[in-house]
């Protein structure tokens, strides 16, 4: 049976991680060795509760790392491989991959790539595929775009999700919890706020503002979430409340019981992996990603939403507040009998279950 390890950058909040670690605890169930290594992070805690071992590894926030700081990370990964007796080197974030790319051709290491998104540059891409074994696309947009360089090596695995840890909810506990009204409605969004996903928070946070304001009084916002924008999220969020003397937009930190969230919300905003466990959760969903904005996800845009990665990897739109806002008013003004087919949409081609096959078939 093969060791794998699997590199990231580190173990923050985000739908990279989540990924890797419902991958890792799947395949662990089908008997694989599976350990993980990066910085630490808030995701740290589901590594204990799954006994999936860690390895910290001060991997460098940019392309340029000291000669000694390279050198030492380097020396701390290939330890690790050796007394691991790790037989494949499986990495999913650009500044780690190519690290872990170069250290598994020295030590003649199986190595492997997930491409998460169109992030990276081409030739930090390419780098890292050079060495790659096999490379993994997340998303049918992804390898529409890698498919005419890398031909030999590439593959199209969907992320998996697992479908018994999200599943509807409608207990409103948590609504008191926030003091929020049972009769409002609730949106909620969850992400890392920097980049792209903070701005789409803050135009989020105004476009709700407006709703608030002019034809929707039982708004309410929820948003959860760290990084390096968050104080300038929650002092628009202070603000907005103050000018309203009334608490109707919540910035909650990290979390890690999305499913109650998602359970007390009326809609959720989101992309990649929080747009797939809402539907799970048979929430109605609105999708913005780093690409741009999608809008309300429906059965008969289904095959659209899967292939752009629900805005995250491709999307004809431009982010906005006043898409926002517009598909807010379209949503609360339609009927939507939906949700339990979308989730059956996201079991029959988002399973664990048959990703982490995918991969056993890629790793033998």
């Amino acid at each position: 049976m093969e060791k794998i390890l699997m590199v990231v950058d580190h173990l923050g909040a985000n739908g990279t991680i989540t990924h890797v670690i419902s991958l890792s605890k799947a395949l662990q169930a089908r008997g694989y060795h599976i350990i993980i290594a990066g910085r630490e992070g808030s995701k740290l805690s589901a590594l204990h509760q799954y006994a999936i071992p860690f390895y910290p590894i001060d991997f460098p926030a940019t392309f340029t790392p000291t000669a000694g700081q390279k050198h030492k990370t380097e020396q701390k990964l290939e330890e690790i491989i050796q007394a691991e007796g790790i037989t494949i080197v499986h990495a999913h974030q650009v500044y780690s991959g190519m690290i872990a790319a170069r250290i598994s051709a020295a030590l003649n290491i199986r190595f492997l790539y997930t491409v998460h998104g169109l992030y990276s540059h081409d030739h930090e891409l390419k780098h890292i595929a050079d060495y790659a074994e096999k490379l993994i696309a997340v998303s049918p947009y992804v390898y529409s775009q890698l498919i005419s360089q890398y031909p030999e090596k590439l593959l199209l695995i969907l992320n998996g999700i697992d479908e018994t840890e999200f599943f509807p909810d409608y207990s409103e506990s948590f609504k008191a919890v926030h003091e929020i009204p049972l009769d409002h409605f609730v949106i909620f969004y969850a992400s890392r706020m920097e980049w792209i996903k903070a701005d789409i928070c803050l135009q989020l946070i105004q476009a709700v503002n407006h709703l608030k304001n002019t034809t929707m009084p039982d708004l309410q916002l929820v948003i959860a979430g760290e990084g390096k924008k968050i104080h300038q999220l929650n002092d628009a969020a202070r603000q907005y409340n103050l000018n309203r003397k009334e608490t109707f937009i919540r910035t909650i930190g990290s979390q890690t019981n999305l499913r109650a969230y998602y359970g007390m919300s009326n809609c959720i905003i989101g992309t990649g992996r929080t747009a797939l466990e809402a539907l799970l959760c048979e929430k109605k969903v609105i999708a913005a990603g780093n690409k741009g904005f999608f809008g309300a996800v429906k059965v008969e845009n289904w095959e659209e939403a899967k292939m752009a990665h629900f805005g995250d990897h491709f999307a004809v739109q431009a982010n906005g507040k006043d898409l926002l806002i517009q598909s807010l008013i379209d949503l609360r003004n339609e009927e939507f009998t939906e949700v339990q087919l979308l989730r059956e949409a996201v079991i029959r081609d988002y399973s664990i279950v048959h990703a982490a096959q995918l991969h056993i078939e890629a790793y033998s």
